[in-house]
C-alpha cells in the first residue's frame, strides 16, 4: 500500500514522471534494490506492458490469453507473452499498419531494445487524434517516411519530441526514464480522446446558500401563524432527516412526522408560500412526473409574481424546476423576475445559463442557434453578456456561424483553404513555432501577438462557465467549427488567467478533451 520510491530517480528530470507511472497508473516496477534504473534502455517486451496497462486503465484494448502469433521466440513461458499478444491481436483492428509490420521476421525478440520508431508506431495506434496539424520539422522524416502522418500526430499531441539539432533518430533506443515520461503522455491523451466525457452538461457558477434548503421567504416565529408554523415545521422536519437526524420517540412532538402531506394540506388550503410548499413536494414527495410538473409551473407563476427571493433560492427554484415539463412563459417570466432582482453577477449569468438549459431540454435548436449568436455578438464583453436580451425570437434574424467579423481571435483565421494552399501562395511563410490547425473548411494560424485580456479581470470565473457552455450549446446544435474556433481561442484567454496557475491539468484536459470532441 505504501508509495514506491526509487533512490536513483531524485532530482531526476523525469522524476514526477516516474512517480505518476509507478505510483498512479502503476503499469512500471522498479528493481528489487529499490532503484528505477532511468537511463537503462527499455526492452520491446517491457514498453508493450505498459503501454498494454495504460491502454487496458482507459478501455481502449482487451487483454487476450489466446492468438496466432507465429514468432519462433515467443511462447506461454515468457513472462510477456499474454501482453505481446493482447496488444499482436489488437493491431489487427489498426487499417494502417498490423504488429508484425512494426516487428517483421520470424523472431520477436522481446529482450531487444525498442526503437524510438518502433514505439512511435504502437502508441499512435492509440493516440490518433490531435489539436494541432503542424507539418513535422525533423530533418530526418520526411513526407514520405514510414509512419510519417502517425509521427506527425504524436508530435502535434505533444507526446513526442525531438532533438535539439531537429531530428527524430528513430533508431535510437529509448530509457526508461523516457518511457515513464512518453506513457504519462499517452495516458492523457487517451483521457483527453474519449469524447464521452466533455461537453455532456451545463455548468453553473456557485451562489452563496444555494446548497442549504430554503423557507422561500421570510419568517418570523414570534409573528407566525398557525399556516406558518405547520409550515416551517414540516420544512425543518424535512431538512433535519435529510442532512442524517434520527427523531427519537420523545422528541416526535418537536417534529412533524407526515412533512410531505402537511406540504400537500398547506397548498390545498391555497397557502400563500405557493414556491415553498411545492418545492418540498417536489423533493420529497411521491408524485408522477405529470404532477411534478403541475406542481413546477405553479412554482414559476409564485416566483414570477414575488419581489422577495434571494439569489440562492431562486437558484433552487431553477435548478429543481428544469428537470420537468414547464411552460416557456412561465419560466421566462420567472427567470426575468429574477433577472431584475439580482444584482450578483454570479446569478446573472446563471440566468442566461438556465435560459439555454430552458431549450436544450426542448430541443429548440431554433432557438437556441438565436441565442448563441447573439451572445457570439458580444465578442465575450461579460458585462454586455450579463445585459440579457429578453427581446428574442427564433429566427428573429439571418444567421451565419462562419461570420467571424465580429470578436478578436488568438489565431488568423482562412475560411476554405488548405495549410498547403496557403503557403503555396501566401509570400509570408508559416513560422514552424506557431500553432496551425486544418479543419475541413477553415484553417487557423496562431498569431505571433495575442490579443489583450485586460479586460477579464474579476470576470475569470464567469467566463470560464461561460465558455463551457457557450460550447456545449455549440456542439448540441452542430455547429462544431465554430465551436472549435470559439475554444480554441477561449483556452488561450483562460491560460492568463490566475485560476488556470492553480488547476492548470484539469483545465488542460479539458480544453484537449473538448476540442479534440469538436474537430474529428
Amino acid at each position: 500500500m505504501a508509495k514506491t520510491v526509487y533512490y536513483d530517480t531524485y532530482n531526476h528530470w523525469a522524476e514526477k514522471d516516474i512517480d505518476f507511472s509507478s505510483n498512479t497508473l502503476k503499469v512500471f516496477k522498479g528493481y528489487g534494490d529499490f532503484t528505477f534504473k532511468p537511463e537503462n534502455n527499455i526492452t520491446r517486451a517491457e514498453f508493450i506492458t505498459i503501454l498494454q496497462k495504460t491502454a487496458l486503465r482507459q478501455n481502449r484494448m482487451n487483454e487476450v490469453y489466446s492468438s496466432n502469433m507465429s514468432y519462433n521466440d515467443m511462447s506461454n513461458k515468457h513472462w510477456s507473452y499474454t501482453f505481446i499478444i493482447s496488444m499482436y491481436e489488437h493491431l489487427k483492428t489498426n487499417l494502417e499498419y498490423s504488429f508484425t509490420d512494426i516487428f517483421p521476421g520470424t523472431d520477436f525478440y522481446p529482450d531487444k531494445p525498442i526503437t524510438r520508431e518502433e514505439s512511435a508506431a504502437l502508441i499512435a495506434a492509440f493516440c490518433k487524434s490531435a489539436v494541432y496539424d503542424n507539418n513535422l520539422s525533423f530533418r530526418d522524416v520526411s513526407g514520405g517516411s514510414k509512419y510519417y502522418n502517425e509521427i506527425k500526430t504524436l508530435y502535434n499531441a505533444g507526446i513526442v519530441t525531438g532533438y535539439e539539432d531537429m531530428s527524430f533518430k528513430g533508431g535510437n533506443n529509448i530509457t526508461r526514464a523516457e518511457a515513464a515520461a512518453i506513457i504519462r503522455r499517452v495516458y492523457n491523451d487517451m483521457k483527453t480522446s474519449d469524447g464521452s466525457k466533455y461537453l455532456t452538461k451545463l455548468e453553473f457558477l456557485p451562489i452563496k446558500g444555494d446548497d442549504m434548503y430554503s423557507y422561500f421567504g421570510s419568517y418570523n416565529l414570534s409573528k407566525a401563524d398557525a399556516s406558518d408554523k405547520r409550515y416551517i415545521k414540516a420544512k425543518d422536519t424535512l431538512e433535519y432527516v435529510t442532512y442524517g437526524g434520527y427523531i427519537f420517540p420523545e422528541d416526535s412532538h418537536l417534529y412533524d412526522l407526515n412533512a410531505v402531506q402537511t406540504m400537500e394540506s398547506l397548498r390545498s388550503a391555497g397557502y400563500h408560500n405557493v414556491t415553498g410548499t411545492n418545492f418540498y413536494m417536489i423533493t420529497f414527495g411521491n408524485y408522477t412526473n405529470a404532477q411534478k410538473s403541475q406542481y413546477a409551473n405553479e412554482i414559476l407563476a409564485n416566483a414570477a409574481s414575488r419581489n422577495d427571493f434571494k439569489d440562492s433560492e431562486m437558484m433552487q427554484i431553477f435548478t429543481t424546476v428544469s428537470k420537468y415539463d414547464v411552460k416557456e412563459d412561465l419560466y421566462m417570466g420567472a427567470l426575468q423576475k429574477w433577472d431584475s432582482l439580482t444584482t450578483d453577477n454570479n446569478a446573472k449569468a446563471n440566468i442566461l445559463f438556465f435560459r439555454y438549459a430552458y431549450y436544450i431540454k426542448s430541443n429548440n435548436k431554433e432557438m437556441l442557434k438565436t441565442l448563441v449568436y447573439d451572445d457570439l455578438k458580444k465578442s465575450n464583453n461579460i458585462p454586455s453578456l450579463l445585459n440579457i436580451n429578453w427581446g428574442l425570437t427564433a429566427g428573429s434574424e439571418i444567421i451565419d456561424f462562419r461570420n467571424y467579423s465580429f470578436g478578436s481571435y488568438s489565431f488568423s483565421l482562412y475560411k476554405d483553404t488548405t495549410l498547403y494552399r496557403y503557403t503555396s501562395s501566401s509570400i509570408l511563410p508559416v513560422n514552424y513555432s506557431s500553432k496551425v490547425v486544418e479543419l475541413v473548411n477553415l484553417l487557423l494560424i496562431e498569431k505571433s501577438e495575442k490579443p489583450s485580456t485586460a479586460n477579464f479581470s474579476g470576470y475569470e470565473n464567469i467566463f470560464q462557465k461561460y465558455s463551457l457552455n457557450r460550447l456545449y450549446v455549440l456542439n448540441f446544435i452542430g455547429e462544431k467549427e465554430r465551436a472549435f474556433v470559439e475554444g480554441i481561442n477561449d483556452y488561450e484567454i483562460i491560460k492568463t488567467f490566475k485560476i488556470y496557475q492553480t488547476n492548470k491539468s484539469v483545465i488542460d484536459d479539458n480544453y484537449i478533451g473538448i476540442l479534440k470532441k469538436v474537430k474529428h
